[in-house]
């Protein structure tokens, strides 16, 4: 066993957390100095599950795992190559599971991700990680309650039930926001909607390009004939697969929404730059003919008349009002105005 396993636990060490559930009991933590010995006991015991999760970017419990050879040999395959890539297939007596989970650190992006490589057999759950993520992290702090999983697979699609509640989190988030800006819309307070409509939608886009193409392997991996699943992990994947789609389709209806309030945004827009067009136009029209009497009577040309008259200036604006004035007036008479 390596010296990172024998060292304190902590996010910053190479085992992060381990615990061991047996039925109707707490889940009890287990220290880095018996993680070796359970593993060894888990063999002969039929109702207790073990959960490991590891940090892969510590590399002597990457060398440790990479060793281990009750893990099977294409989990370590993957954490030899850094493969991320989605995947979902049986392997040995155990699920294997590569998929997206929340960055922990997602104040700049809800939507962050990375991958969470994962091994469930009947008693064992193995995770590992490159970076903090959230659900794992909330599956540890459930650990302190009351906690119970039946074996290691249904201990993964708990972890994945977490990951999903996050989605409907940030879907109820953004059914709040996308309220409150049609709101706004339809009071005719547009401004900065429009950045908040974007941000909304390419939240959507991106929930729906990271977790959809999973919830498409989790139905073709179900729906595949196999027997080597218990009916209760089965049913529990099926449960897991199905919440993940419903919120998933939430997620859709969230995009097509914010979709349908920018092309109504874009509409209140265009009607006011058309309005304040047309107001300008009317005050063009109006101004023209008084603009060219102004021009006419501004030459500097000899037989101008009124040039010598006391009261012409008074006659020239007389003009140029009536002649708004009648501008106006032909408005109001076509029913421009």
């Amino acid at each position: 066993m390596p010296a990172v396993l024998a060292e304190s636990l902590g996010a910053d060490r190479g085992l992060i957390c381990g615990f061991r559930l047996r039925p109707n009991a707490a889940p009890q933590e287990i220290p880095a100095e018996e993680v070796a010995p359970a593993l060894l006991q888990i063999r002969g015991t039929a109702d207790a599950v073990i959960w490991l999760h590891f940090n892969l970017s510590d590399a002597r419990a990457r060398r440790w795992l990479l060793e281990a050879t009750f893990l099977p040999e294409a989990l370590r395959e993957l954490w030899r190559d850094h493969d991320g890539n989605r995947r979902v297939e049986l392997v040995d007596d155990g699920l294997l599971l590569v998929v997206n989970d929340f960055s922990y650190d997602d104040a700049s992006d809800p939507s962050e991700v990375a991958p969470l490589w994962c091994f469930a057999s009947p008693h064992l759950l193995i995770t590992a990680r490159l970076h903090p993520l959230k659900s794992a992290d909330e599956l540890r702090q459930q650990m302190r309650s009351n906690f119970s999983a039946t074996s290691g697979i249904d201990l993964a699609t708990q972890l994945l039930d977490i990951r999903t509640s996050r989605v409907k989190r940030l879907a109820d988030e953004m059914t709040d926001q996308l309220d409150d800006i049609e709101d706004k819309i339809l009071a005719g307070n547009i401004e900065q909607q429009r950045e908040l409509l974007g941000r909304n939608r390419r939240l959507c886009a991106r929930l729906r390009r990271q977790f959809a193409p999973e919830r498409a392997d989790l139905n073709r991996f179900l729906h595949r004939p196999t027997g080597e699943l218990e009916p209760a992990d089965r049913e529990a994947l099926q449960s897991c697969t199905d919440s993940l789609a419903f919120a998933l389709e939430e997620i859709s209806e969230l995009y097509e929404r914010a979709k349908l309030l920018q092309e109504e945004l874009a509409s209140r827009l265009a009607e006011n730059t058309g309005r304040n067009l047309y107001v300008l136009s009317i005050l063009t029209a109006v101004l023209l003919p008084m603009t060219l009497v102004t021009g006419i009577f501004g030459m500097n040309v000899g037989g101008m008349p009124g040039l010598h008259a006391g009261h012409a200036f008074w006659w020239v604006m007389l003009l140029i009002l009536a002649s708004g004035a009648v501008t106006l007036a032909a408005f109001f008479w076509r029913r421009l105005l």
